[in-house]
């Protein structure tokens, strides 16, 4: 398992590196690097951005990633602003970019998407408690 926030233990870069974790876990449809980023616990929340994308729990969160894993394409995810908040024991992430596409005969897909993660320190590593994820609509 990655120790996902090494270094300093009140780095925003220690926050942050839990992102390219999972551009790296999506990357290799790594779903036990993917579960890694959350909380070794039941109290887990992914929310997608469709209807119905609501997963509680270790065993609902893997489902999901499976089936996403077995799509004919990659997902990745931009993240140009980020903004991130924390203290010493918990932290919260707000990123707005784009959901990235890749399929295997090369085309790619953008979309706008943003996401908030709220997180917890747990020994020297950043985990996961709730992922919510959104296609935004017209401005």
């Amino acid at each position: 398992m990655n120790d996902l926030g090494a270094g300093s233990l009140d780095s925003d870069d220690a926050v942050a590196a839990t992102l390219n974790a999972l551009n790296s876990s999506l990357a290799g449809r790594d779903l036990p690097a993917f579960m890694a980023l959350f909380e070794d616990s039941d109290d887990i929340v992914l929310i997608g951005s469709d209807v119905g994308e609501v997963f509680k729990g270790r065993a609902a969160v893997a489902g999901f990633l499976n089936q996403l894993f077995a799509l004919p394409f990659l997902f990745s995810f931009d993240m140009p602003e980020m903004t991130i908040r924390r203290d010493a024991n918990m932290a919260w992430v707000f990123v707005d970019g784009e959901m990235v596409h890749a399929g295997a005969d090369g085309a790619t897909r953008r979309m706008p998407y943003r996401f908030a993660i709220v997180m917890v320190k747990r020994g020297s590593a950043w985990r996961w408690q709730l992922f919510n994820g959104a296609v935004p609509g017209a401005e």
